[in-house]
């Protein structure tokens, strides 16, 4: 379940989004990044994602990204 706080980083994503339009720019966020909301950010519009717990935090950090990289895919921010 997505605390209040992630609604509000997820609302801010999206609001900004918006605000850039087409313009060439990357929305970036760092921390806070998991598996289980990482398809939020990036349905969002979030583009560069930093996941440093998610990904060396506990378990194998190759098998982790992977993971990641997987959702974040299948949430349509990267190509399979």
């Amino acid at each position: 379940m997505l605390c209040n706080t992630l609604f509000d980083k997820i609302d801010k994503i999206r609001r900004l989004r918006r605000m850039i339009g087409d313009r060439p720019i990357r929305i970036e966020v760092d921390g806070g990044v998991g598996l289980d909301n990482i398809g939020a950010i990036v349905a969002a519009g979030a583009q560069v994602l930093v996941a440093g717990n998610a990904v060396f935090g506990s378990g194998d950090p190759k098998v982790n990204t992977a993971k990641l990289l997987e959702a974040a895919a299948s949430a349509g921010l990267l190509k399979a």
